[in-house]
């Protein structure tokens, strides 16, 4: 199948917006063996500050944001920094060093085939050749390569961290997608934050580049989308992120980061009905929230599916509870707006 013909090979799409660190690779994982749908995992996310933009490229200039390495965002996510979630070399003797590989290597093709640079050669071949055509058609030509490849699934679904913020951007990229709102308690997904080297910095940049007019969570302009960020990463590759990535913030920035990520994402819902998935109830009941992911992006939830997924899930305490008054006290304020944010959501 041509680059020029693929676009409208499937119809049909799925979004899975979440703040980060609220339980989404679970969520990749659950729907990757699901038979009718190419799990997309972290494919916008590791295109870093190229993923949304510009409005319209050749395959040529599609593929150099897909293939070439950051020294930057490679700092970010590694094998070091995020050894559950950076999947390329885990499996086959790599032939891209790890901590420098194409961002499209890093986890979404990996997550698709036990020979991820097999695949990776094949679109190298084929998707420069591609024509010129609109940012979103490069994507779903992209959704149906790699769908054909090789159970020809009829449903992508696409599941970036911190894909929430992005969130208006990607649901008028793609209006034939059917958006899930993935939720977790607000002062848990903050904590998570605090230890995760990607979302420290998120933070940092969040209330740093405010400071000179930057905004990391602009509706329009956000990371991913606005024309300054490519700037900022290629900065970024010089050095001085160590720091940043080694350093937690404070339990009121990571929860007003993630309050503020919440508020705006959630705002850009508004006109949509998302399939509200909470990553408690997820866990606490497994093949019944599995069951309606299933029916929602795919009209199917085949019982092998299920049964075989809903043994991926696992309980965890609050980490709240381990926090002394004072603390969480302070985490809970900052949480508060975002919390207010998602029960108009949950309650729905």
């Amino acid at each position: 199948m041509s680059g020029a013909t693929q676009s409208a090979a499937l119809p049909r799409g799925g979004l899975i917006l979440g703040s980060a660190r609220c339980g989404s690779t679970l969520v990749s994982n659950i729907l990757n063996s699901h038979p009718a749908i190419l799990s997309v995992s972290e494919l916008f996310s590791t295109v870093g500050p190229h993923a949304l933009r510009p409005d319209v490229l050749s395959g040529k200039r599609f593929w150099r944001n897909l293939s070439r390495p950051s020294g930057a965002l490679s700092q970010v996510g590694n094998p070091d920094s995020a050894p559950r979630e950076f999947l390329y070399g885990k499996g086959q003797a790599p032939e891209h060093d790890p901590w420098l590989c194409p961002p499209i290597l890093a986890i979404t093709l990996p997550h698709l085939t036990d020979t991820p640079d097999d695949l990776f050669r094949q679109l190298a071949q084929d998707v420069p050749q591609w024509p010129s055509r609109s940012l979103a058609d490069q994507y779903r030509a992209l959704f149906a390569t790699l769908a054909a490849k090789p159970k020809n699934q009829p449903v992508w679904v696409e599941r970036s961290g911190g894909s929430l913020l992005a969130s208006g951007t990607l649901l008028d990229m793609f209006p034939e997608a059917r958006p899930v709102l993935l939720t977790r308690s607000g002062p848990d997904t903050a904590l998570s934050m605090r230890d995760y080297p990607a979302t420290r910095l998120a933070i940092w940049m969040w209330r740093r580049l405010n400071w000179v007019g930057i905004d990391l969570l602009s509706p329009r302009r956000h990371y991913g989308r606005g024309g300054i960020w490519p700037l900022i990463a290629s900065l970024g590759g010089l050095g001085g992120l160590r720091h940043i990535l080694n350093s937690r913030p404070s339990l009121t920035d990571c929860g007003a980061f993630w309050s503020e990520l919440t508020c705006r994402g959630t705002e850009a819902l508004r006109g949509h009905a998302p399939l509200v998935v909470s990553y408690e109830r997820l866990c606490e009941a497994p093949a019944e929230e599995i069951t309606r992911l299933g029916l929602y992006l795919a009209d199917e939830a085949p019982q092998e599916w299920v049964a075989a997924s809903a043994v991926l899930p696992e309980k965890r305490p609050s980490r709240l509870a381990a926090l002394g008054a004072a603390d969480r006290d302070e985490l809970l304020r900052a949480c508060a707006r975002g919390e207010d944010a998602l029960s108009r959501y949950r309650e729905a």
